[in-house]
């Protein structure tokens, strides 16, 4: 018997043979086996030497028992449609009397469920191979082809050697999908009955797990799916019922499971896992936020606790996962990327927080700069100082001290008929309720002893009712109880709820101090709004944000 007409059974103990003498077994008159990769239960994978042409390949020797099934000539057949850096790439597909052989590009690099178990990924990295295989499902899909089995066992990322390293390195060298041996080819002949269930159960759509036909639609809910688990360290899919499953019931949000991934792609990953096909978008929709997030995400390598991925099921077509290809090289020990608050995300969230604060307290300080040159210019005919160096002067003490630079603050938005929302301006700078509280009391105080000394009316008329009168205690009581509520008036979970609050703490602010007495107010409509837009300006550029990510995904889907 020839080298390259060896029975598959005896491929190890020939492999293992020829290795003793120096030299592994032939195939088809040009493949030297080198190493087995895996063994499945259709086959073995090895890595061979392609002499003819002087590379190194991956051959997959199906027994031929196997092949009358018309797996191989499915897997054959679906590959061979396709051409892109993000799919394994098939070379030769040969069936003889001993056994049936895919002889493909040979992937050195780890497949994504082991570098998952192992926390050799970060976010970032995550989401680059996300990007990938939206790209190569929607390449197979224009070429008529459904994968019908994503998971992350078909998913193999190459090394860092083997795909290089740079900027100028493609996101298809980020992952390969592999394992096209339940695809199903638009238009070919079905291989197998109706009603017949293939695919992985963990990752199914709900209308594949019932079995109806599997279309573009259901590749993108298991993307969605395995990006779901690589993310969270859960699959929401695996512990639920046969029934359940069918009856196409709605997963948990992924921003349940981390709070701190990017709203847009947790929008994106949820649309996509919507139960009914027509409802969750398009590849493209998905890859758009998945490259928008790169720069929000974490770049360390680490595992997300608590890393439960439930029971690992196998195809049901008995397909066994994917062999384990070289060692990706070793590197220290990944920290762990705790669920709802991992380093580089709450690192980059509390960059962005940093940023808004500092943005606050620049406008507080330039408000307290011209009130205080304002109040010089009012308080003395010559001033002792030029008011432009007090304006400078005041404005570094109000970055300094924040707190006291509020009610010099609070005298330039008096100025222009918009002292109303000073306790606004409060609540934002104070981070104690009784700071917030004593300063809310201040910050009034000062309007009206302001107001008197320069015989301007800053926010309500003082020949109506004198600081002295006791009922200004009630107005002063007002802006204290107001700037100490301000912030605890959210609910977290529903931003339109928020802005609604935002707006009746306002009003209730106004409809207060008037209850004193102190009507009519100066800038009382206008200082109300920007009270309200100061307080519910979170929430609503929420709403604005998961809005356009909606009418984003609703653009793709028509």
């Amino acid at each position: 018997m020839s080298a390259s007409r060896l029975p598959t059974e005896h491929l190890g103990e020939a492999a293992q043979a020829a290795s003793a003498s120096g030299r592994g077994a032939l195939l088809m008159g040009r493949y030297r086996l080198v190493r087995r990769l895996g063994k499945g239960a259709f086959g073995t994978v090895w890595s061979a030497r392609d002499e003819r042409l002087d590379r190194e390949v991956a051959v997959k020797v199906l027994d031929r028992e196997h092949v009358v099934h018309a797996r191989f000539e499915r897997e054959a057949r679906a590959a061979a449609r396709l051409q892109h850096p993000a799919i394994v790439t098939l070379y030769e597909a040969t069936v003889d009397d001993d056994g049936a052989y895919l002889v493909s590009e040979l992937v050195r690099g780890r497949t994504l469920d082991r570098l998952l178990e192992q926390g050799m990924l970060s976010d970032r990295e995550i989401l680059e191979i996300g990007a990938a295989l939206c790209e190569a499902l929607d390449h197979a899909h224009a070429q008529g082809v459904v994968h019908r089995d994503v998971k992350p066992s078909n998913v193999l990322v190459p090394s860092r050697q083997a795909r290089g390293a740079g900027l100028d390195r493609g996101l298809g060298e980020s992952a390969k999908l592999t394992d096209f041996g339940v695809a199903h080819v638009v238009g070919a002949t079905a291989l197998t009955r109706t009603g017949d269930i293939v695919g992985t159960r963990a990752y199914m759509a709900p209308e594949q797990a019932s079995g109806g036909e599997a279309t573009a639609a259901a590749d993108l809910y298991s993307l969605a799916l395995v990006l779901y688990e690589a993310l969270s360290g859960v699959n929401p899919q695996a512990g639920m019922g046969t029934g359940r499953r069918r009856g196409g019931g709605t997963l948990p949000p992924l921003r349940r499971q981390r709070r701190d991934v990017p709203r847009r792609l947790g929008a994106a990953i949820d649309t996509a896992l919507r139960p009914q096909p027509a409802q969750r978008g398009g590849l493209p929709a998905l890859r758009a936020a998945l490259l928008h997030s790169l720069d929000q995400v974490d770049d360390t390598p680490g595992i997300v606790a608590p890393g439960w991925r439930g029971s690992q099921e196998r195809t049901l077509a008995r397909d066994t996962p994917g062999p384990e290809w070289a060692e990706r090289r070793e590197r220290p020990a990944p920290t762990l990327r705790m669920t709802g608050a991992s380093a580089g995300a709450v690192g980059a969230r509390a960059a962005g927080v940093m940023r808004v604060a500092w943005l606050g307290r620049a406008l507080n300080a330039a408000a307290a700069g011209l009130g205080a040159a304002w109040l010089v210019t009012h308080l003395w005919m010559r001033p002792p100082l030029e008011p432009a160096l007090v304006a400078v002067g005041a404005a570094l003490v109000a970055l300094a001290v924040p707190l006291a630079g509020a009610v010099l603050a609070a005298v330039a938005l008096g100025v222009v008929a918009l002292a109303g929302a000073a306790p606004a301006v409060v609540a934002k700078l104070g981070r104690r309720w009784w700071q917030r509280a004593l300063l809310g009391a201040a910050t009034l105080g000062a309007l009206v002893v302001a107001g008197r000394l320069t015989h301007h009316d800053l926010y309500w008329l003082p020949a109506r009712i004198p600081p002295s009168d006791p009922r200004a205690l009630l107005a002063l009581a007002a802006w204290a109880l107001a700037a100490a509520l301000a912030p605890l008036l959210r609910s977290g979970r529903f931003p339109l709820l928020d802005v609604l609050l935002a707006a009746a703490w306002s009003v209730a602010l106004v409809i207060a101090v008037q209850a004193s007495g102190a009507a009519p107010l100066v800038g009382e409509l206008p200082g109300a709004l920007l009270a309200a837009v100061i307080v519910g300006w979170g929430p609503a550029l929420q709403i604005f944000d998961e809005t356009r990510v909606l009418a984003g995904i609703h653009d793709d889907v028509a």
